[in-house]
Parts: C-alpha cells; sequence; structure tokens
C-alpha cells in the first residue's frame, strides 16, 4: 500500500467521465491509497452503482463563505502571511506568461470547426465566459480559498502529494496548494481542459513532478506550451477499456430488420450529432438511429430530427449506466461518432472512450479524423475515419458498411485487436500504478 496521495477532481463522481472512475477503483485495487477531493458537487443524479459506493469517500470543498474554509485560511495565513498572499501574484504572473499559448494551434483549429449555428444562444454565452482568459484568472483566483482549505486538510491528514485530474481549474488547485505546502503535485489531461484556455499550463507542466494524458497529441501540445526543459515531461497512458466487460457477442439480425446505429456522448456541438442525423436523413435506406447521453442540445436534435424526417427512427436515452450500454451495442449494426473542432473554442474530443468500448465489443466504429482519434483507429483496417463536419462524406462511409457486412466484420475483428493491442485497461493501469509506487 502507497502513502496516501489526494486525488482532486473538478465533480466527482461525474457519469460522463467514467474513466476516472474505473482509473481510482483499479488503482485502489492494487494498493494506491486514494484519498478523493472534489471541487464541486457531481450534477447529475445518475451514477454507476460504482460511484455511488464511493460517494461517501469524497471531501467535497466548502463554499468561500462557510466558516470551515475562513478557519482553514485564517490557520494557512497564520503560519506564512508572506507565502500566503504572494499565491495572487504569482497566479497572475504565470497566467501572464501564458499569455500567446496555443497561438499556433489558433490559427489552423478552424479548418476543421463546427459552424456556431449549431449551438444555442445559452451555449454561445456560456462559451464566451468559459474561453475568457480575464475570466479564467478570476475564477482561478476565487479557487485560492479553497485550495487552501485543501492544503490545511492535507496538512493535518499527513498527505503529501496530491494529483489533479483534468489539466484546468484542479489543477490550479493542485499548484496552489504546493506553493501553499511545498508538497508535490501532478496531474492527468485529457481534452477540453487543455484546449479552451490554454494559459498556466506551461506552469503546471514545468512545476508538477510528472503528467499524465490520454494521446499524444495531447503530450506533444503540452510539452510545446512547458517549453524548453519540458520535453519527455508528460507521459501518455491511455485510459483503457475493460474488456472483461466489453467483449464480442454473437449479433443475430434479420434480413429485413431496418439496421441500428448507436452513438454515446454529452449531447453537445462538439460531439458532432447534428451531423450524424443529417448522415442518417441522407441514407438511401432508412436506420434507426440511438443517441445515448444527456446535454444542452437534447432539445436542439430532437427538432433536427423532426425537420429531417426522421423523428420516428431516432432515440434519445438519456444517460445510461454501463451495463446497458453493453447491452444496447451488442443489438447495433454500427457505432458511430461524428465528432467536430467547435470554430470559437476549440472544444472537441481527443480520444472518447466510448469509441474503444463499442471496438472491444466487435462493433464496427465510424469516427472523424480529429485530433488523436486515428491513434486509436487506423483507417481501412480498425474501423472507418471520415472528414469532421461532413454528413455526406460520413453518409457515403455508413452506406458502404451497411451494403458490406463483410467488411463490417473484418474492421470490427481489427478494432478488438486495436483495443487489445493498446486499450487494455488492465495493461494501462499497471503503468499508472508504477507511476504512483514511485513517489514513496
Amino acid at each position: 500500500m502507497t502513502k496516501p496521495i489526494a486525488f482532486l477532481f473538478p465533480a466527482f463522481p461525474n457519469l460522463h467521465q467514467t474513466f476516472v472512475l474505473w482509473e481510482v477503483l483499479a488503482l485502489r485495487e492494487r494498493g494506491v491509497d486514494i484519498q478523493i477531493y472534489s471541487i464541486k458537487q457531481p450534477s447529475t443524479g445518475t451514477q454507476q452503482p460504482e460511484a455511488e459506493a464511493l460517494r461517501a469517500d469524497v471531501r467535497y470543498l466548502p463554499s468561500n463563505f462557510s466558516w470551515a474554509l475562513i478557519r482553514a485560511n485564517l490557520r494557512v495565513f497564520a503560519r506564512s502571511p508572506l507565502r500566503y498572499l504572494s499565491v495572487y501574484p504569482r497566479l497572475v504572473r504565470s497566467w501572464w506568461e501564458d499569455r500567446n499559448a496555443g497561438q499556433e494551434w489558433k490559427t489552423r483549429k478552424t479548418s476543421t470547426g463546427a459552424p456556431d449555428r449549431e449551438r444555442t444562444l445559452r451555449e454561445h454565452l456560456e462559451g464566451r465566459f468559459n474561453r475568457s482568459p480575464f475570466m479564467y484568472l478570476l475564477k482561478s483566483m476565487w479557487l485560492v480559498p479553497g485550495a487552501a482549505w485543501v492544503a490545511e486538510d492535507l496538512r493535518e491528514r499527513g498527505i503529501d502529494h496530491i494529483h489533479a485530474h483534468w489539466a484546468s481549474y484542479s489543477t490550479t488547485v493542485a499548484m496552489v496548494v504546493h506553493w501553499l505546502l511545498d508538497i508535490p503535485f501532478s496531474f492527468s489531461a485529457h481534452a477540453y481542459d487543455i484546449y479552451l484556455v490554454p494559459r498556466l499550463l506551461g506552469s503546471k507542466v514545468r512545476e508538477a513532478d510528472f503528467s499524465v494524458t490520454c494521446a499524444r497529441v495531447n503530450k506533444n501540445f503540452l510539452e510545446a506550451l512547458g517549453g524548453a526543459g519540458a520535453e519527455g515531461r508528460v507521459t501518455v497512458n491511455y485510459h483503457g477499456v475493460s474488456l472483461d466487460r466489453f467483449k464480442p457477442i454473437e449479433r443475430k439480425t434479420e434480413a429485413d430488420e431496418m439496421p441500428t446505429i448507436v452513438t454515446c456522448g454529452r449531447l453537445e456541438p462538439y460531439k458532432g450529432h447534428h451531423v450524424l442525423l443529417r448522415a442518417c436523413a441522407s441514407l438511401s435506406r432508412p436506420v434507426r438511429c440511438v443517441l445515448i447521453g444527456e446535454g444542452p442540445q437534447r432539445g436542439r436534435l430532437e427538432d433536427l430530427a423532426r425537420e429531417l424526417g426522421i423523428a420516428e427512427r431516432v432515440e434519445f436515452t438519456g444517460p445510461l449506466p454501463q451495463s446497458e450500454l453493453v447491452a444496447i451495442y451488442g443489438r447495433a449494426n454500427l457505432f458511430v461518432l461524428a465528432s467536430v473542432v467547435l470554430e470559437q473554442s476549440g472544444k472537441r474530443d481527443v480520444i472518447p472512450n466510448v469509441l474503444a468500448e463499442a471496438m472491444a465489443m466487435e462493433l464496427p466504429v465510424v469516427a472523424t479524423d480529429i485530433s488523436g482519434i486515428a491513434e486509436l483507429i487506423h483507417d481501412g483496417e480498425s474501423g472507418r475515419l471520415v472528414a469532421s463536419n461532413d454528413p455526406e462524406a460520413l453518409a457515403s462511409v455508413i452506406e458502404e458498411l451497411l451494403e458490406s457486412p463483410e467488411e463490417c466484420e473484418r474492421l470490427a475483428r481489427g478494432g478488438a485487436a486495436r483495443v487489445r493491442d493498446i486499450f487494455d485497461r488492465d495493461k494501462n493501469i499497471e503503468d499508472l500504478t508504477r507511476m504512483f509506487h514511485e513517489l514513496d
């Protein structure tokens, strides 16, 4: 058993981020003593059964106006007033040093961008708020009192390492804890947390003991932000899927049965569900389309399905536990994820776990060629890749596969082999376990 390590999340548990749940459970099984902290309460009531069992273990940061937080801040300040007060100018300095972070990426990201018209007014406003560098700084500074509470709690409990999941606000808290206590920190970076507002990332990469990310494309981006000396400071560790839970099953479909296309992911513009619906509407044969997940685009997507005349063949299931996903995947013909990059914010998928889960079940997959998806899917070998935001191209590939069961079977076998090769959760978690055991 390792010495206790604090794992900090933006919100835990989160139904749409089940990969971190399985990581926590798997690391604990391997002797990593994880103490869970969360900045916020989860926003959804539905959770995986395993997540509910962990709720009692989570230590949630108190409100900035609570006496518990005020008392903790007074203690931290009393021990070292200059160190406490220096956090704010240090944050501003790091934020300013990274003012040009991601400029090269910003100049090229719009070539695959999704049109802003796919978003609601509320999403436009939220997007502007979330990608504003100034708001990012203000929100980061607002988290300093919470970081002081975490620092005091770790000191009292004798915990001397903090690992943050997601490179944005939770890692900011971890870095501030490091400044206040001189304890090491590390972090895991995933997707939107890297690209939405890259400010402070250079400092985080340089100051962390180590950082982990789920794709080579992320590693390259983070090390570029870190600048001189950052090469080799970021480790790629694919999330992986449970090959015990997601495994091939026999599929039986009638010749005259309507084909089923399934997709899974939060109902947001960057997932490209609007592209999938347009592609399904343009197919020469009717298909059933199952959208698993929930999100702010639900009403807009339902309206789009009606406009396209396919509403009676589109099913919105809402959020589902993984046990029910397996049953739906087992009845599907294709899994399609039409991810796009949003023009203004750059929000995108990197390597969505749902693709690997479908592939592990020998369900043929079609996805877009953005970010790190090509690290998982080799076009024509383990699935098919198409250009993003192109319903016609997507429809053409879907049509080809529905007309060729033999090709689907070949790609399905190749996809499952690819997952076994690089996305086996047990193999990847062993690498992560070694990293945490080496902290002792």
